[in-house]
Order: C-alpha cells, then sequence, then structure tokens
C-alpha cells in the first residue's frame, strides 16, 4: 500500500512556521517609550543591531527541534521500503524534540530572564523583565504550532501509517 504523503508535508508546513514565528518580535520596549524589539533568535532591527545588545537566542532551540521535524517528515517521503523503519524512528524522534521545542517558549513566558539573558544589565534596566514581558501574541502561537508539529509526528511513527 502506498504511504500518505499528507502528514509528512503537513509536519514540513508546520515546522516552517514555527520557524516563521520565532523570527517575529518576542519582545519590545515600546511600553517605556523605546522603539527597539528583538526576534527568538535574540536579533533586533536595525537600529537595536547598532547598539549591539539583545536577549539570549533561545529561539534557535526551537528551530533545532523544526529542522529534526522536517529531516523526519522527508524521511517518510522516502519511497523506499528500507526506509519505512528509520521514517518510524526518525519521527518518534521529531515527535519528543518538538515537544522539548514546545517547552521554550513556555518557559520565556514563565521565566523571561532566561531570554533576556544579560540584556536588562546592557541597557541599565535591571528590572526589565516587569516592563517588556515577552509576546504572548507570539509564544502561545509558537507553542501550539511546535505542539501540533510533535503530534503530526507522533502520528507518523506508529507502526501501520506506511
Amino acid at each position: 500500500m502506498q504511504p500518505s504523503r499528507l502528514f509528512p508535508f503537513a509536519t514540513i508546513v508546520a515546522a516552517a512556521t514555527a520557524i516563521a514565528l520565532t523570527a517575529l518580535p518576542w519582545t519590545t520596549l515600546k511600553s517605556l517609550g523605546l522603539d527597539l524589539s528583538w526576534n527568538g533568535f535574540g536579533m533586533g532591527d536595525s537600529e537595536v543591531a547598532d547598539l549591539g545588545v539583545g536577549p539570549a537566542g533561545r529561539g534557535w532551540l526551537v528551530v533545532a527541534a523544526a529542522v529534526v521535524a522536517m529531516l523526519a517528515a522527508l524521511i517518510s517521503l522516502m519511497p523506499a521500503p528500507s526506509a519505512r523503519p528509520l521514517s518510524r524512528l526518525a519521527n518518534a524522534i521529531g515527535a519528543v524534540v518538538c515537544i522539548l521545542g514546545a517547552a521554550v517558549p513556555v518557559a520565556v513566558m514563565i521565566w523571561p530572564g532566561w531570554y533576556f539573558g544579560d540584556l536588562p544589565e546592557q541597557l541599565g534596566a535591571p528590572d526589565l523583565a516587569e516592563f517588556a514581558a515577552p509576546s504572548k501574541a507570539i509564544l502561545i502561537p509558537l507553542t501550539l504550532v511546535m505542539l501540533l508539529t510533535a503530534a503530526l509526528c507522533g502520528y507518523s511513527s506508529r507502526p501501520g501509517t506506511e
């Protein structure tokens, strides 16, 4: 029987969406009257880049998990019958890694200092996390997309889905 190609392609789309959400601003200082923001990689807009300051780039952990899921999906698309056991293993690993990747935005929301790193000291604002909380409008959808990616990988790792 021909394996379904729907779930691997859906996994690739979900993982790419997670990477795109990681590139959006995770925090901004607009509430402090400053037009400064940083994405999940710790990179800011051009004004911030000139300052040479930024938070710790925890979004790279999300990207790594998304790439593992994409590789698992690509293995699932391989037509060789000998790739099927490897596909199940790769998708199981992808599911676990994506669950861990979903924990990153949750941890950033719970412990903003983990994301900010030494940014408050660089800016001279030790209580920065109180005034510039990470963007829940980005981090909650990112968490959901990572959990969706994990579910797609998990479903693809089941025996009989080949």
